[in-house]
């Protein structure tokens, strides 16, 4: 009876977190480093299915962030001698975020938030049916 009210609440979680990710990659993008410094490096979700093992122990199916990696892509080099994280050359480091992939992804995981929020007040309603059923 639970089940898809976990299902759908494991899902709102795992969607949150993408967008929270997302979000955090789009505050840094203009982020630069010190010579000789790592610039921020965006950061992915990861997620995968609860296992079975884990669905033995909480009773909880769905999804989960198994993890969130550094995309060690290139980072965007820039030439502006002028700025103060500019090397010997004149280039700055700049974080390996791509705006237009982070928005997507902002996009992805909203939907998925909303995707799963219908889910749930769909159980919601069918749950207060059953109770309807039982009344008479």
């Amino acid at each position: 009876m639970f089940e898809g009210i976990n299902t759908s609440g494991s899902a709102l979680n795992a969607a949150k977190q993408w967008m929270e990710v997302s979000s955090n990659n789009i505050a840094n993008a203009d982020s630069s480093a010190a010579p000789g410094e790592t610039p921020f490096l965006r950061k992915r979700v990861v997620m995968s299915e609860i296992s079975p093992f884990e669905t033995a122990l909480t009773g909880t199916k769905g999804v989960k962030v198994s993890k969130i990696s550094s995309d060690t892509g290139s980072v965007k080099r820039v030439y502006d001698p002028t700025h103060p994280n500019a090397n010997e050359a004149g280039y700055v480091n700049y974080a390996n975020v791509d705006m237009t992939a982070e928005m997507t992804n902002l996009m992805v995981g909203q939907k998925m938030y909303a995707a799963n929020t219908s889910a749930l007040q769909a159980n919601e309603k069918m749950m207060e049916k059953d109770l309807e059923i039982g009344k008479v």
